[in-house]
């Protein structure tokens, strides 16, 4: 039995039931990875970014634009008036299920499924504190031969801001129903995957073999910026629809190896995400004081 290492980006690997030595020992055989590529449709990439930032962000101020115009029922008086923060604090809150996930999966990829869900609490009808909650997996084969394969659940926590005033120019609370909104999410979730038939070549033996790794896992965090609009269809029924830019994307070891993360996507860069939502809104009402 020979002894055979290698070297994961500061992370020292050994096989054949050799036990691991410290970081700083040296070791001069290298066995580099091969970078994991993914060329099917319907995953977004980093690539064009820019040019595809702009796009989306265009078509997304325009939209909340007139969808603001159109919700003001009342001309803008000629003194802006402030919005008002006054009692009831908490108004409303909401549940809803995201179908544009599940079903651009079941479409375009049917090696990622998602499925999430958000509850949020209306504050002055300006601002929506939220947490959404899911569970993804994939399992893709790669274009070098490698399988990539993760199962987990994921977390987001934020809030979301009404963009059109909440009174009256006379200063009398609005009913809002229907709003364009903006907001920002922290995403997190704890990655296990595996990765099989990655092909390990060693300069110095000058030998080719085959590995898998598995019982992997990673804390992943990262930010999002988010943009849309909920709308009241009847009776509490809404629907609403976002568009998200998720970037700052971070992990608790550097795995060279982590490539989709559930709730995220693609690791490689900056990812854009869409959700198409709908639920039912529980309105509070305010008690009536009794007239002495």
């Amino acid at each position: 039995m020979y002894r055979l290492s290698f070297r994961l980006k500061g992370e020292i690997c050994f096989v054949n039931g050799i036990s691991p030595v410290g970081r700083n020992d040296k070791i001069d055989t290298k066995f580099p990875i091969p970078k994991l590529h993914y060329k099917k449709n319907g995953i977004i990439t980093d690539k064009n970014f820019m040019n595809n930032f702009y796009k989306i962000f265009l078509l997304f101020v325009f939209c909340s634009f007139f969808l603001t115009l159109a919700a003001q029922d009342e001309p803008t008086p000629e003194k802006q008036v402030k919005n008002l923060y006054t009692k009831p604090v908490v108004r409303g809150f909401s549940l809803h299920a995201d179908i544009a996930s599940p079903f651009m999966g079941l479409i375009i990829d049917k090696s990622v499924k998602t499925f999430e869900i958000q509850a949020d609490i209306n504050l002055f009808d300006k601002i929506f504190p939220i947490i959404e909650g899911g569970f993804g997996s994939v399992n893709a084969t790669l274009e070098n031969g490698n399988s990539y394969k993760t199962a987990a659940p994921f977390f987001r926590v934020g809030l979301n801001y009404n963009l059109i005033k909440n009174v009256t120019k006379e200063g009398v609370p609005k009913i809002i129903r229907s709003y364009p909104f903006v907001g920002v999410r922290y995403g997190f979730g704890i990655v296990p995957y595996k990765i099989d038939n990655v092909k390990v070549t060693s300069d110095y033996w000058g030998e080719t073999q085959t590995m898998n790794f598995s019982n992997l896992g990673v804390f992943a965090g990262w930010l999002e910026v988010v943009g849309g609009v909920r709308v009241d269809i009847k009776s509490g029924f809404t629907m609403g629809w976002n568009v998200r830019l998720k970037t700052f994307f971070h992990s608790s070891k550097d795995k060279p190896q982590l490539w989709y993360v559930p709730g995220y996507g693609l690791t490689s860069g900056s990812v854009f995400g869409f959700n198409y939502t709908i639920g039912y809104t529980f309105k509070i009402k305010e008690k009536k004081k009794d007239k002495k």
